[in-house]
């Protein structure tokens, strides 16, 4: 009897212990899986593998960026001071077209439907097949399972993100919904840091043995992509997409030139942009061919990471409809940054960096 009355009591106790905790992580919900913030608690968006479906899912948007580290350094405050959005920024760095309609989807999942949808297009995102993935995305997030959401409320990080998110209060800190996920330290940019953070991959490039590409399987893949992304478009004529092609440097296109695959990529791009043009609540903006920003290295941390200052210049370019492609414009936009790119000198990028 003595023995059956502890096991109970401990049951009890265990039983008490995961209600306290359970209750404890709906109620503060760090990673904004069931509900928008409560009690006045800051909403940090500083994780977005863990957090970026639930603030898709419970956060107040009208508007959302949705998109790769080329839209990390976007500040919600523009969209909203300058063209009347309220915004909420659901970046997801080396996001694939996979993940894209997952954020997606718990998007469009609300009652209300998005008025506007700023994404940019880059080369991962055509060319490499959607289910590879560059961080492995925790499905229990997603599924909208309640089975699976023990892997939510009984995990050591989320409570101890709960209480980051209490102490938070306690200390004044406000919601960084504004600058989440921003990395603009000025001494992360520059052409010694750009030439540094390219040079193994240039060498390697060197070295390879060429390997033949086959143009049409490129475009297979490329169609594979869009096909995770089209049909939202499709589907909401309602919303605006605002879609842009990042300017890479030089870096990045003597890559491509190098494995012989310059011509094929920008047909990839020509081609992605030939699928999205005939929807008229898509605009898109072309960046590739702005030579004065991607043959100053100065302006990039990597091949093709560029400053803060570009992303305030493609809003602008956005707000004011500037930059635009159309089907008059298509085809110079690609051939003019082709011409640049086949002819460009490239050793006086590296003349003062290689021995």
């Amino acid at each position: 009897m003595k023995e059956k009355r502890y096991f109970f009591n401990l049951m009890g106790y265990i039983i008490l212990a995961g209600t306290i905790l359970i209750a404890a992580v709906f109620c503060i919900d760090p990673f904004y899986h069931y509900h928008d913030a409560w009690f006045g608690l800051p909403v940090i968006l500083d994780n977005a593998v863990y957090q970026t479906a639930g603030a898709a899912r419970n956060l107040s948007y009208d508007s959302a960026i949705i998109g790769t580290s080329m839209t990390e350094n976007f500040h919600t405050a523009w969209f909203d001071g300058e063209m009347g959005w309220d915004t909420v920024k659901l970046s997801y760095s080396g996001a694939r077209t996979s993940d894209l309609k997952a954020i997606l989807e718990q998007v469009f999942g609300r009652e209300e439907p998005p008025e506007n949808i700023v994404m940019d297009v880059n080369d991962f995102q055509l060319t490499v097949p959607a289910w590879t993935a560059y961080v492995e995305r925790p499905a229990y997030l997603y599924d909208g399972c309640v089975l699976t959401d023990v892997s939510y409320v009984f995990n050591y990080d989320v409570l101890v993100q709960s209480l980051e998110r209490v102490k938070d209060k306690i200390e004044g800190r406000e919601s960084n919904i504004d600058s989440a996920y921003t990395w603009e330290e000025a001494e992360l940019f520059g052409k010694q840091a750009a030439l540094g953070a390219a040079r193994a991959n240039r060498e390697a490039a060197l070295q390879a043995e060429a390997v033949p590409v086959d143009p049409e399987m490129m475009l297979q893949v490329c169609d594979e992509n869009l096909d995770n992304v089209i049909p939202f478009i499709e589907g909401h004529p309602e919303t605006e997409f605002y879609i842009f092609y990042p300017p890479y440097s030089m870096l990045y296109w003597e890559l491509k030139k190098i494995n012989g695959t310059l011509e094929e990529i920008l047909a990839v791009y020509e081609h992605s942009m030939e699928r999205l043009l005939p929807y008229d609540n898509v605009k898109i903006y072309y960046f590739q061919a702005e030579a004065e920003i991607i043959s100053d290295l100065d302006n990039y941390r990597d091949e093709t990471h560029y400053r803060p200052e570009y992303n305030r210049y493609i809003f602008e370019c956005m707000r004011d409809g500037k930059n635009l492609v159309t089907e008059e414009n298509l085809r110079s936009y690609v051939e003019d940054m082709y011409r640049f790119a086949e002819s460009f000198d490239y050793d006086s990028l590296w003349k003062e960096f290689l021995p």
